[in-house]
């Protein structure tokens, strides 16, 4: 039988992590093309991995979610109110992030609520264009929440 140490078994689960995280960014530029030309991207989607893993976010499509959405925010997870949200003790962090992003897409699907409509508009359009991908879509309304315009930086 196949004995690991404890480092081999902690780097072949770094592997996988690295597969998982290599799937989610392929998988984004295959749908929004424009993230092919971030040459970020990669180590961004690592460090949201591993912030979500430290975050306590455990579930596949949580964590693809989380690596979505820093594909479209660098760094959202930074904020001070995400990381107290979802690291406030009483429910798991996954429960926690899951809750976030459904008050997220509530938001950016009904703009009305949070002044969104101006000048009689039927708020079907999105901030920033949309490429067709919903998560495109999802992406240039996070920025408009979070105050960063789509050049991708912090301004």
């Amino acid at each position: 039988m196949l004995e690991l140490t404890t480092e081999q078994v902690a780097a072949l689960a770094e592997i996988d992590a690295k597969r998982f995280v290599e799937g989610v960014r392929a998988d984004a530029c295959k749908d929004d093309p424009k993230l092919a030309d971030d040459a970020t991207l990669s180590s961004r989607l690592w460090r949201a991995f591993k912030a979500a893993r430290e975050f306590g976010i455990e579930r596949d499509e949580n964590l693809v979610a989380f690596l979505r959405i820093e594909a479209y925010a660098p760094g959202f997870y930074e904020q001070p109110a995400i990381h107290a949200w979802v690291t406030r003790p009483g429910r798991s962090a996954d429960e926690r992030f899951h809750d976030y992003l459904r008050v997220m897409r509530w938001k950016i699907e009904h703009p009305e609520f949070r002044g969104g409509l101006n000048n009689g508009g039927s708020g079907d359009s999105v901030a920033g264009g949309s490429s067709g991908s919903p998560w495109s879509s999802i992406g240039a309304r996070w920025r408009s929440f979070t105050g960063r315009g789509s050049s991708g930086g912090n301004g």
